[in-house]
């Protein structure tokens, strides 16, 4: 590191601490209303529609709410995987969902996951879309998660390409991420205002 300028991951760090902090300073009444902006938006897109299988979080905190998306795809017969953390092996892996109401309980940081009887596990790449959490975004489609980099393994061990789409606020979307050779972007970014589509990377 040159002195006076800080490292990738003292980049990442700072910018991940301030994004978290404006994000959890928000009222809940209105990422409320801001997400079902979001969610509006997202099920206009073609790639939700034309999915028969679709790969979501399930939201702790201050994260964009992914309740209603998970209600209206079992109202549309399509098929609902969500992700449980290994935290031996450092990695998601994911479950069918099928009933939230009686199937979800508190797992690895107080995050919702399938209870260990309904869980029925299926490889991420036979989704047909994946939504993807984070705290930051830019216009590139890159993104800075939690920093422990499971939904990053995630992503980058599919071995087809499977549409990617972020689900965030506006004000999540930042000038620039830091970001490395390894980091794989998004293709879409859904925010209350508009759909990103991701800019070409530079070269």
């Amino acid at each position: 590191m040159i002195s006076g300028h800080p490292s990738l991951y003292e980049q990442k760090r700072s910018l991940r601490h301030q994004m978290l902090a404006l994000r959890n300073s928000m009222p809940a009444e209105e990422l409320d209303k801001l997400s079902s902006q979001i969610v509006a938006r997202l099920l206009e897109l073609p790639e939700l529609s034309n999915a028969r299988m679709v790969s979501t979080y399930l939201h702790k905190g201050s994260e964009v709410r992914t309740n209603e998306i998970v209600k209206w795809l079992l109202c549309n017969d399509k098929r609902v995987i969500v992700p449980i953390t290994d935290r031996v092996n450092r990695r998601l892996i994911f479950s069918e969902l099928k009933a939230p109401e009686k199937e979800l309980e508190r797992g690895a940081f107080g995050i919702l996951e399938p209870k260990r009887e309904f869980r029925r596990l299926v490889p991420l790449e036979e989704a047909d879309l994946v939504l993807v959490p984070a705290i930051a975004w830019d216009m590139l489609g890159y993104r800075i998660g939690y920093g422990v980099g499971f939904y990053d393994r995630s992503i980058n061990s599919l071995s087809k390409q499977v549409p990617k789409i972020g689900l965030s606020y506006e004000f999540q979307i930042v000038k620039s991420i830091p970001r490395t050779r390894y980091d794989r972007r998004v293709e879409k970014i859904v925010t209350e205002r508009r759909v990103i589509a991701a800019e070409r990377k530079p070269q």
